[in-house]
């Protein structure tokens, strides 16, 4: 039997990860997990460990509610910061272990067309 598709936005920054599975329109969400409720406080919010807690609680709560395909949309810093953070790659490989069907994977990371001053002045990072 087929069941419903949800799209399944995640947000990995380099401080924490949130993970929102929203209808095919994006207007109404489902359910979502950020990585602070799944370890709790300090750095391990970021982590593949805690990343990868979070798409298996949000995976569960989307079993519950009959949706079986996801479309994957992943957000990492942007800017002039590096585009991954660590979190989203194993928030994927989570979903697809917890017997998610994926059909597609898009990068909605911001890319800037001007840019702004990268750190380190002038003369660049002098290690």
């Amino acid at each position: 039997m087929m069941g419903h598709k949800a799209i399944v936005h995640i947000f990995s920054s380099h401080n924490n990860i949130l993970l929102t599975a929203t209808d095919l329109t994006g207007a109404e969400t489902i359910c979502k997990v950020s990585g602070g409720i799944v370890v709790g406080k300090g750095s391990a919010k970021s982590g593949q460990f805690s990343s990868t807690r979070a798409a298996e609680q949000i995976a569960e709560m989307l079993t519950e509610k009959d949706f079986d395909q996801l479309i994957v949309k992943y957000r990492g810093a942007g800017g002039n910061r590096s585009p991954s953070a660590p979190g989203a790659t194993s928030a994927i490989r989570a979903l697809t272990r917890a017997g998610m069907t994926i059909t597609r994977i898009e990068d909605v990371t911001p890319i800037p067309t001007d840019g702004t001053k990268k750190k380190g002045g002038r003369r660049g990072r002098r290690v």
